[in-house]
């Protein structure tokens, strides 16, 4: 598979004996190594990569008897959990191939940490009796740092909507960006001044807005005892970001527009993050 390697790491699917697929026997008999799901309507099963991977070829092994229940299956790849991840972009459709009963997918570096299998339109079951997903770790997006007061501000490449933006910074920094006064604003300003690489009009930071008041907040958990709002913005949103190009400028903004955002990273002392829990992934999806 040239420079790519075996990726497997773990498995979510509505299912029991689903890890079956991944324990490294090929073989075909139901009873020795097979993941199964149930009869349900559209059936699923999914595979968590350890980070996003560019997948480039995938082998899935059938079982034995009853190949047909494999044919017309979808391999999505992707990072949103909507639909169970099954929403994801499509690589292939499964065919059932007589005489065939393991087979080659070639995905040509699709990006993403979840692989689903899917059968959609369909009551019926799901065998997998071996998946084997080849790939290597997608490369990080371009970013750009600087030192704050008392943390490190790190200017993301990524464009993302407000929530994936929030997850983000959580999952690899410590939250969106947080300004607390007149220095940290212009540290700020310069930075995005001299980013290395091109900006949406505005910038994602940890602005939010309560859904049934008027008062915002950091989701930090630090107060808000500093604000450089544009008074004549008309946006009705309770998500907030900074102009990329006018300094010092804090505007709403439709939360589901795709922006570059800011983290940062060294929690304030005393400061205690808002939660912010999403219906449809244990990781972000986007809400308009």
């Amino acid at each position: 598979m040239g420079s790519s390697r075996l990726i497997c790491s773990f498995i979510v699917i509505h299912s029991r004996s689903a890890a079956l697929a991944i324990d490294g026997s090929c073989s075909p008999q139901w009873e020795q190594s097979c993941a199964h799901t149930f009869q349900v309507d559209n059936p699923w099963w999914r595979l968590q990569l350890d980070g996003v991977h560019r997948v480039s070829v995938i082998e899935v092994t059938n079982r034995n008897l009853a190949m047909e229940r494999l044919d017309g299956v979808e391999i999505h790849i992707g990072n949103s959990l909507g639909n169970n991840g099954n929403d994801n972009p499509r690589c292939a459709i499964i065919h059932d191939v007589p005489g065939s009963l393991t087979q080659t997918v070639h995905c040509w570096g699709m990006e993403g940490m979840y692989v689903n299998f899917y059968k959609p339109f369909s009551s019926t079951y799901l065998a997998l009796c071996e998946v084997k997903v080849y790939g290597e770790l997608a490369p990080p997006p371009p970013s750009i740092s600087t030192p704050g007061v008392g943390m490190n501000v790190t200017l993301v490449g990524k464009r993302l909507c407000w929530s994936d933006a929030l997850f983000y910074c959580r999952d690899y920094h410590w939250d969106l960006l947080i300004l607390r006064g007149p220095v940290e604003q212009e540290i700020v300003d310069h930075l995005v001044a001299r980013a290395p690489f091109p900006l949406t009009s505005h910038l994602w930071v940890g602005l939010r807005r309560s859904i049934r008041g008027s008062s915002w907040f950091w989701m930090s958990g630090d107060p808000m005892d500093f604000t450089q709002w544009d008074e004549a913005s008309q946006e009705s949103s309770p998500c907030g970001g900074i102009s990329s190009s006018e300094r010092s400028t804090w505007r709403q903004r439709f939360c589901g527009e795709h922006l570059n955002f800011i983290c940062f990273t060294g929690p304030t002392e005393g400061a205690k993050k808002v939660r912010f829990y999403s219906t449809t992934r244990v990781k972000p999806t986007c809400k308009n």
